[in-house]
Formats: structure tokens, C-alpha cells, sequence
């Protein structure tokens, strides 16, 4: 009786691919993955809830957490995130079932594994850690409970690189571990390579130098059997980030070189971006100007040709999904043999029919999990650079808006002052050319500001104590800086949260010498606490008004841009304005 029910749920599951078109389920699902992986995300929607539909109506439980977990990689690429936190709700309310829990086969392990990896991407993105761990965690268990050796060398290698960036460097040993011993066993070099790589950085990170060393060698053996750029490239990067955190400057100049050499990066420009803005510093450190600078030229180049072209699809993600139908196939195998009537031999007949397309499905499964790491790597790219564009444009109408105000409340109202003097006939010219000079010298300090120094080649302390000895200069005012702790790194800052604080240094400044009557300027920076923060306190007089003005509202904005927070007071006759931001340093250390 089971087995007429199986066949029943069969044909009930071909009668339904039959009203949708004559296209199957997992027809679907292929289908929507290859609009997705196109950048064709609006079509991928409109495929993948064809295919929930179907799933629904179906009563097929495995696959509708699977179509709902496509559906949220999709919305979360085109930015519809509450959408996306939808489906990959609709899709946990079924994997946390007790039925589901207790009677999932493999097919439904994989895509509770799966739907798990990518809520850890998810978070890992948002820099939410402690969540990303928790899901990482639920992924090691569903994987643990599949059978598919080749699955899990893939998922486990994806989980043990989400655990890394957690900082959570010994669970992620054992998940890469286990992922490189099942990738060994399938001859699966690539999938190998990735999780040995991985293991490098684990080692780097505990300061074990006998495993990494093990797994240096390792990955030597593995280097000439695999010929996928993707991969080479992250083992390439890997072992870079490696020499240019201890500064062998030589070595990562070596590993930048065989990156660009890979056949096919020349169709990755991002990551020929990102090897030639970190090999010119490699280049500056060993004193080789002449190429450093023509390395950044190159990089100055190549980024102004990707925006002005707009390749939004450098901005894609690909998903991150698995799919493996053995246990389907033997299940229907095994229903075959049981025919033994014409009911049965026709019914057969159908699963034998149903089967072929569940191989050719795995067999194209399998193809995509090679491209696994590709897809991952490209998504995290993709999305560093979006939010990095975002902010450098946000950034630049700040400063326009800042610079008009500038010129408008300074050079304007002095000129304007100047022509009516010589129009009234009773100009004094000494007084005249005082107010000249006095235009001359706004002019002069503006057009410093729009060319600070290079934060290249300058930590965010050095940059701002420049600026600050040229106001004082220009300004006659007493003008005072400190940095603490005196052995603090401050090139560990990024550049993105220095470029920031050093625009609040000169708005807060600029306030106080101009429009408060200040006479004291005192600017302090700290990172002694574990948070990065920056202090302007003057002696000026002028009141605050509920932060409504240009420059205030300009400096909170940049404060939020950072990702820190921004407080202006009055107390004891002075004004404060104090900015701190948390885990500056710690956010870019996990991002290298």
C-alpha cells in the first residue's frame, strides 16, 4: 500500500509539472538558478514562485524550504531584504518542525544545510557574528547527518570560512578539516585546494607554525592538479593576505603577480582591481616607486572604467545552493523492481521516465557546486565594493555641500562687503586690501582642504595634525593636538573611517574659528579603550542650536557614514564636539 501511495505522489507531482507548462519542479528550480546567476533576478522571482506554487501544491515539504531559500537569495540580491527575511522564515518555520526534523532524507538535509549557510552568509555580510556562528553551528549538524561525501566537502569548506571571519578559528579547523578529508576521498582537487587554503589562514591566525606549515605543503601538491581560476586565485589571495600582514613585501609582490597572471582574470576586474591597489603599497614598502606609482595609475583606471560603464552585474551575488538527488533516484529504482502487474509496469514506466530527469539534475548539480566558491568569493566582492561606492558618493555631496556653505559665508559676504566700500567712493584702500587679502587667504585654505595628504601613505593621526597646524597658521589661533596612546598603530584605522574624521576635524574646526570667536582650539584622538573616538573642544561662545545648522548636520551624517556616533554639548563656557565609533580597528582587521 506504501508503495501505490509513492507512485500516486509521482504521478500527482508529473500531472502537476504538466498544468505549469509540462516543465518539472526541479526544471524550474535549474531554471531560475540560471536567470539569477545571469543577473536576470526579476525573471529568477517570477520562475522560482512558478516553482513554489508547484511545490505547495504538491505537498512537497523538502522542496518548498528549497525554493524558499532560492527566493531569499534572490530578493537579498536586488536589495529587498525584508522580502527576502520572508521566505527565509517560511523556509526555517518547516526545518524546525519535529516531522521535518525526524523524517527529512537526504534531499532535505541538504537544503536545511544549505538554507542555514545562507543566513551565515547573511550575517557575516551585516558583520552580525554572534548570529552568523549560531547558524554556522546548525549547518555543521545538518551536514553531519548527510551522506553525500561531495556535498559536504563543499558546504562544510563554505561553514568553515563563515566560522574564520567569526573569529571562532578552532570550530572552523574542524569543519575545514573535515571538508578537505571528504574532498581528498572524491578526488575533488579544487574543493581540496579551498579548504586546505583556508586551513593556512586558521594556523596564521593561532600562530601554529608546524600546521601551517603542514598545510603550506599541502596545497603545493594540490596547486598543479587543479586548473579553476576561482580557486587558485582565493589561494593565492589567501597566502597574500598572510605575507602582507608580517610585511614580506617580496613574497606578496610574488603571489600578486601569479594572481594576475591566471588564465582568465582578465575577466574579473575586481579582483585585478584589488591586487593592484594592494600591490603598489607592496611595491612602496621595498622602495620601488616607479612601479607603485604605475600600479596605482592602473588601479585609478581600471575603477573609473567600471563605474563609468556600469557593470551591475560585478554587483551581483550568486547563490549559494546545493541540490543532490541520490537518494531519490535509488528510491525509485527500488520502485521499479516492485512492479509486478501492468498497474505497476505502467506505472514503472513513468518513474523510469521520472528518474532520467533526476539524473540529468544531479549531473548539473554537481557542475554547480564547482562553481561554489567562484560565486561565494564574487558575492563578498561585490557587495565590499557596493557599500564602499555608496558611502564615496554620499561622502562627496557632503563635501559639496560643506565647501558652498564655505564659500558663501566667507569669500561671498567679504567680496560683497569690498564692492559696496568702492561703489559708496569712500573706501579706505589699506582697509580695502586687508579684506582682499583676508578673501585670498579663505581661498587659499578652502582649496588646501579639497587636497588633504594621502592616506596612503599617512596614518589618520599624522593627516589631521597636518591640517591642524596649517589652521592654526592661517587663523592665529591657538591651536593644540594629541594622540593617545603614544604607541598606538594608527595605520590599523581604515581609510573609508579616517577620510571621515578627518572631514569632522575640519568642520568642527573651521565652526570654531569662524563663527564661535574661539581663541583655544584643543583636538584629541584615542584608542586606549578598545574604541576608536576624536575630541574638538574651543573656547568659543557661540550657542548650539538642536543641531540644525549646515556644518552640524554635515558632521552627523559623516559620524553615521562610519558607522560611529556623534554628540555636540555646552559645559563650563566651552563647546564639545566628541565622536567615538567601536570595533573600528577589530571590523577591518576581520575584513583583511
Amino acid at each position: 500500500m506504501k508503495t501505490i501511495k509513492t507512485l500516486l505522489f509521482l504521478l500527482s507531482a508529473i500531472t502537476c509539472a504538466a498544468a505549469h507548462g509540462g516543465e518539472t519542479l526541479d526544471a524550474l528550480r535549474q531554471k531560475a538558478d540560471a536567470l539569477h546567476a545571469e543577473g536576470k533576478n526579476d525573471s529568477a522571482l517570477v520562475v522560482a514562485k512558478e516553482a513554489l506554487a508547484m511545490a505547495s501544491e504538491a505537498g512537497d515539504t523538502t522542496a518548498m524550504v528549497g525554493v524558499n531559500s532560492s527566493l531569499g537569495v534572490y530578493l537579498r540580491t536586488m536589495g529587498k531584504l525584508d522580502e527576502a527575511l520572508r521566505h527565509y522564515g517560511e523556509a526555517m518555520k518547516m526545518c524546525t518542525t519535529e516531522a521535518f526534523k525526524r523524517n527529512a532524507d537526504e534531499d532535505g538535509r541538504q537544503e536545511a544545510a544549505a538554507l542555514y549557510l545562507n543566513l551565515a552568509t547573511l550575517h557575516i555580510d551585516m558583520q552580525h557574528k554572534e548570529q552568523a556562528a549560531y547558524y554556522a553551528h546548525l549547518v555543521a549538524d545538518w551536514a553531519a547527518r548527510c551522506t553525500d561525501k561531495a556535498f559536504k566537502a563543499q558546504v562544510l569548506a563554505q561553514d568553515g570560512l563563515v566560522l574564520l571571519m567569526c573569529g571562532d578559528a578552532k570550530a572552523a579547523g574542524r569543519m575545514l578539516t573535515e571538508s578537505y578529508d571528504n574532498a581528498v576521498s572524491m578526488k575533488m582537487y579544487a574543493p581540496a585546494l579551498s579548504a586546505a587554503a583556508y586551513m593556512i589562514a586558521v594556523a596564521d591566525r593561532t600562530s601554529d607554525a608546524p600546521a601551517e606549515a603542514k598545510w603550506r605543503d599541502r596545497c603545493r601538491q594540490l596547486e598543479g592538479k587543479v586548473t579553476d581560476a576561482m580557486t587558485l586565485i582565493a589561494y593565492y589571495q589567501i597566502l597574500c593576505n598572510v605575507e602582507m600582514r608580517r610585511e614580506n613585501w617580496r613574497e606578496a609582490i610574488t603571489l600578486f603577480d601569479r594572481i594576475l597572471s591566471v588564465k582568465g582574470v582578465e575577466g574579473m576586474p575586481f579582483i585585478v582591481l584589488d591586487c593592484y591597489n594592494n600591490k603598489h603599497k607592496a611595491l612602496a614598502k621595498t622602495g620601488r616607486w616607479r612601479e607603485a606609482y604605475d600600479c596605482m595609475g592602473r588601479a585609478a583606471a581600471l575603477k573609473d572604467s567600471l563605474y563609468e560603464k556600469e557593470k551591475a552585474e560585478s554587483l551581483r551575488e550568486l547563490t549559494v545552493k546545493y541540490q543532490s538527488k541520490e537518494n531519490e533516484l535509488a528510491l525509485a529504482q527500488s520502485r521499479a523492481k516492485l512492479s509486478e502487474t501492468r498497474m505497476y509496469i505502467a506505472v514503472g514506466a513513468l518513474c523510469v521516465l521520472a528518474c532520467a530527469v533526476l539524473v540529468s539534475l544531479y549531473v548539473q548539480s554537481q557542475r554547480r557546486k564547482a562553481r561554489l566558491r567562484e560565486a561565494e568569493f564574487a558575492r563578498l566582492m561585490a557587495d565590499t565594493d557596493r557599500r564602499l561606492t555608496r558611502r564615496y558618493v554620499d561622502g562627496l555631496e557632503a563635501e559639496r555641500g560643506r565647501l558652498a556653505k564655505e564659500l558663501h559665508d566667507g569669500v561671498c559676504n567679504d567680496l560683497y562687503t569690498v564692492q559696496l566700500s568702492m561703489a559708496s567712493g569712500k573706501c579706505d584702500m589699506a582697509e580695502q586690501a586687508g579684506m582682499i587679502s583676508a578673501c585670498r587667504e579663505q581661498v587659499r585654505r578652502v582649496s588646501h582642504e579639497l587636497m588633504p595628504p594621502e592616506f596612503t601613505y599617512a596614518d589618520v593621526s599624522i593627516v589631521i595634525e597636518d591640517y591642524l597646524q596649517r589652521a592654526g597658521e592661517a587663523s592665529g589661533c591657538e591651536v593644540t593636538f594629541k594622540a593617545t596612546p603614544a604607541d598606538a598603530d594608527w595605520t590599523a584605522v581604515p581609510d573609508g573611517i579616517a577620510l571621515e574624521m578627518y572631514r569632522i576635524v575640519q568642520e568642527a574646526v573651521a565652526n570654531a574659528m569662524q563663527h564661535s570667536g574661539a581663541t583655544a582650539v584643543d583636538v584629541s584622538l584615542d584608542m586606549s579603550s578598545g574604541a576608536l573616538s576624536l575630541t574638538v573642544t574651543d573656547n568659543g561662545d557661540a550657542p548650539l542650536r538642536n543641531g540644525t545648522g549646515i556644518g552640524r548636520r554635515t558632521m552627523r551624517q559623516r559620524a553615521e557614514a562610519a558607522g560611529g556616533k556623534l554628540t555636540m554639548e555646552r559645559r563650563d563656557g566651552k563647546t564639545i564636539v566628541h565622536f567615538i565609533i567601536h570595533n573600528a580597528v577589530n571590523a577591518s582587521s576581520a575584513a583583511r
